[in-house]
């Protein structure tokens, strides 16, 4: 006796779904990294490429030459899952869409984890101007002392600077004039579905709700520059759904192979921030 199939159109629906809402609910921080996708293997290298000198020369004399280090950060690609089971016969009995609610439910979760991993790598950061103290935005001068260090380290400001700060910063940015006044300020810039970016001091602020916290739970904030840190891809965000017979069920299965590295933290601060 045959197995009942899924409806192909049950599945191509939820395929489309599950692969838009990832990119509506996904990673924060996918976007703000270097990428690297379509790695073959279990593991991929990012090159740093070390600073060239300038100098002068004597006449008849050699030009000066300098040698270029290259040192490769190695990547580790890790193949993570989420499922979840939909009964066969509950989906007769619910009045809302469950294929929708599971297709965000795991669209949300995979995002998610792709920002544990990217900011597990930033937290390796021994950045000297890491700060670990709780600090607070009660005035614009913290967040200029930290556009002051990246500027200090030639660090350059071509908008690929970003700021993740926790959402008691956010807060305490939006009370600052020199943040939230347009007489200061450009006009808002929506770079990410359902939250607002300011470019401020030459960084992309932004809040995140999932930052890595202290043993005083106060939130590890991160401004880091795209280059930074990489993103390996291996194979991107994909799902599939199938009938299991003994349990009458569907199961909906997402998947992603995938692994970050800390690149350079000359161009990653990490500062905690007072929001237990």
């Amino acid at each position: 006796m045959a197995f009942p199939d899924i409806n192909d159109s049950f599945v191509k629906q939820f395929e489309s779904e599950a692969h838009m809402e990832y990119q509506q609910m996904g990673s924060k921080l996918r976007n703000t990294i270097r990428t690297k996708a379509g790695i073959t293997g279990e593991s991929t290298t990012f090159q740093v490429i070390g600073n060239v000198d300038v100098g002068t020369k004597a006449r008849n004399g050699k030009v000066p030459r300098s040698e270029a280090s290259h040192a490769p950060v190695e990547v580790s690609l890790q193949d993570r899952y989420a499922s979840v089971m939909i009964d066969d016969l509950d989906e007769l009995k619910i009045q809302h869409d469950e294929r929708g609610v599971q297709a965000k439910n795991i669209a949300a979760a995979m995002g998610q984890d792709t920002d544990d991993i990217i900011l597990t790598a930033m937290d390796a950061s021994a950045n000297s101007n890491n700060v670990s103290t709780a600090e607070t935005f009660s005035a614009a001068a913290t967040p200029i002392g930290i556009m002051e260090d990246f500027g200090n380290a030639s660090i350059p400001f071509d908008g690929e600077l970003y700021a993740c700060v926790c959402w008691e910063a956010w807060g305490d940015l939006l009370d600052l004039d020199e943040f939230s006044n347009a007489d200061y300020v450009p006009s808002e810039q929506l770079w990410f579905e359902g939250v607002t970016a300011k470019k401020w001091l030459g960084f992309n602020w932004f809040p995140h709700e999932n930052l890595p916290v202290d043993g005083s739970s106060d939130a590890k904030c991160f401004y880091y520059h795209r280059s930074s840190t990489g993103h390996a891809i291996g194979q991107d965000y994909s799902q599939r759904i199938d009938y299991l017979a003994e349990y009458d069920s569907n199961q909906v299965m997402a998947k992603m192979s995938h692994g970050a590295g800390l690149i350079d933290d000359t161009a990653c601060i990490e500062r905690v921030y007072n929001s237990a």
